[in-house]
C-alpha cells in the first residue's frame, strides 16, 4: 500500500511479504509522472518476514504524479530503473462523494 496526500510531498509505502534481497541489492520505489518517466521515491529493504517501510520525500506535491513502481537495485539506488517492475499501482483521484 502506498499512502499519500496529494498536496504534500510526502507518502509512505508498506509492503508485506517480499522477499529479502541479497545484501549487494535494495528495493526502489519509483514515483511515476504522467509522460512515463521515472523519479526515484528512496529505496528501502524489507525484515526476514517480508515486510517493510519507506517514507518517500517526493521532489514534487503527489498529486503531480500517476503512480509507483518498485524495482529491485544495486545497493543505494538506480539513476533509473535496471530491472522489470515488482509490484506498483496508480492513484486514483478522491471523489468528494458521501
Amino acid at each position: 500500500r502506498f499512502y499519500l496526500a496529494p498536496d504534500s510531498h510526502r507518502g509512505v509505502l508498506v509492503v508485506a511479504d517480499m522477499p529479502p534481497l541479497a545484501p549487494e541489492r535494495d528495493y526502489q520505489l519509483w514515483l511515476i509522472r504522467p509522460d512515463g518517466a521515472r523519479e526515484s521515491g528512496g529505496t528501502f529493504r524489507v525484515d526476514s518476514g517480508g515486510y517493510g517501510t519507506l517514507l518517500v520525500q517526493a521532489p514534487q506535491p503527489m498529486r503531480q504524479y500517476t503512480g509507483v513502481g518498485v524495482t529491485a537495485e544495486p545497493a543505494g539506488g538506480s539513476p533509473s530503473p535496471t530491472t522489470s517492475r515488482l509490484i506498483g499501482g496508480t492513484f486514483e483521484q478522491a471523489r468528494d462523494e458521501y
